[in-house]
């Protein structure tokens, strides 16, 4: 049971040329990158930016989230960019030069942009200490679970509390997390017990496009089992490898809910 339909993604105005790019995405490559000191996942990024192209194209944003912290640029055209902080700590990079970072409040000005092309974020991933659980902060190309914050696209705290365990012992526990734990990805072989409990009321996690939580009361809480022993075996694995539906079309790994009492 693989989910791989995140909610991270490009934004894209083909029009004018300016193509943002989350930093929950793992791939890809950008010309600007915009920094928060105080957040390198933020809420709102406190200013306002306008790219301007050669051909009179131009694209303004203002108190943006970090869903639009990387920008693709139409390479066939020149950029530059207007820019006005509202806040000291904030600034962008282009062609590895930082702009801004220690600023007045209103400070402005214009930057002619040069189009070399960076690598976005690769994935930060953690793991339990057995390894059987690992998490990342953007989305891999495989993953069990991916967490939500309604109100903040990159959270701080995910208020609530999360549980792994399997039948052999492996044991993972989370609380009060932030996005660097947003996707996780689960070992395969094993029956897993999922125990939560939400302690926010607009905070929950998908599983395999089901989505749980986002109204929620406060302490509710619940047993998801996610079983993934069908993996075991070289059949299988390499059945997986060119698309399970090729060769098992009616077959879907089961999920159990239970509520807690």
């Amino acid at each position: 049971m693989l989910f791989s339909a995140g909610l991270a993604g490009c934004i894209e105005d083909s029009e004018s040329g300016v193509q943002y790019i989350s930093s929950a995405d793992c791939g890809g490559f950008w010309h600007v990158e915009f920094v928060d000191m105080s957040n390198d996942d933020f809420n709102a990024w406190e200013g306002e930016v306008q790219f301007v192209g050669s051909d009179g194209s131009t694209e303004t944003i203002s108190d943006f989230s970090s869903q639009q912290k990387y920008v693709l640029l139409d390479e066939s055209l020149s950029w530059s960019l207007k820019y006005t902080f509202y806040e000291d700590d904030i600034g962008f990079i282009n062609n590895g030069v930082l702009y801004g970072g220690n600023n007045d409040y209103g400070e402005s000005g214009t930057v002619d942009l040069v189009l070399t092309r960076q690598a976005s974020q690769t994935s930060e991933e953690g793991s339990d200490e057995s390894g059987a659980v690992s998490y990342s902060d953007c989305k891999p190309d495989t993953y069990h679970v991916e967490f939500y914050d309604m109100s903040a696209f990159d959270f701080c705290c995910w208020d609530g509390e999360v549980e792994f365990t399997n039948l052999e012992g492996d044991r993972a526990y989370l609380s009060s997390f932030s996005s660097s734990q947003k996707y996780v990805i689960l070992e395969q072989g094993h029956v897993w017990t999922m125990n939560y409990a939400f302690y926010e009321y607009d905070i929950g996690f998908i599983i395999e496009g089901e989505n749980y939580g986002g109204d929620n009361d406060e302490g509710e809480s619940g047993t998801i089992t996610i079983d993934l022993s069908w993996w075991e075996g070289t059949l299988w694995q390499d059945a997986w490898a060119e698309g399970p539906s090729a060769q098992m079309p009616n077959y879907k790994p089961p999920i159990k809910i239970q509520s807690l009492m």
